[in-house]
């Protein structure tokens, strides 16, 4: 299917855009990077197998345009990355997740919850939420600080679990 999509790029050039993310020529990379973040969110449709790559560059590149574009629906991709082993790449998505600013918020939450344990998760969300805190993006009400306090420690895992839920339950 070669159908038009935005600035008359076809499905096939698109995917062809995609592929040189993972060239080994990082001047090729950027320039597909900057061609597929100006088509637009048409790309996003074609993301997936750069950002499941075993190459981390492709990870990489793929969330870089996905960041740039800012569309409200890759919060679940950059929720995702703040997963992935390679720091670089938590970094873009935590990022991602402040560029979508309050609507990350809830589904982050949601996520802490789910992996309280897990490191990447807590230092990610660390950021996050320090980052909307410091811009003024989260309400007046939110427990800002006593969350910052609680990601940071290490071993306060079910204790978070409960924080978190409270939070949740007060911001819906």
């Amino acid at each position: 299917m070669n159908a038009k999509t935005e600035h008359n790029f076809t499905e096939k050039e698109i995917k062809s855009l995609i592929k040189v993310l993972c060239d080994v020529d990082g001047n090729k990379r950027k320039k597909a990077r900057k061609e597929l973040v100006n088509i637009g969110e048409s790309v996003l449709d074609y993301m997936d197998e750069p950002l499941s790559h075993s190459k981390h560059i492709c990870r990489w590149e793929a969330l870089k345009v996905i960041k740039e574009i800012a569309d409200l629906r890759s919060i679940p991709v950059f929720l995702e990355a703040l997963n992935d082993d390679k720091s670089d790449i938590r970094w873009i998505a935590a990022e991602g997740l402040i560029r979508m600013g309050k609507y990350s918020v809830k589904p982050l939450l949601k996520l802490v919850a789910e992996n309280y344990e897990s490191i990447f998760v807590l230092s990610g969300a660390h950021h996050i939420i320090y980052e909307l805190y410091e811009r003024e993006i989260l309400p007046k009400d939110f427990p800002a600080k006593k969350l910052l306090s609680f990601l940071k420690k290490s071993g306060k895992g079910p204790s978070l679990k409960v924080l978190v839920h409270n939070i949740l339950n007060e911001q819906e």
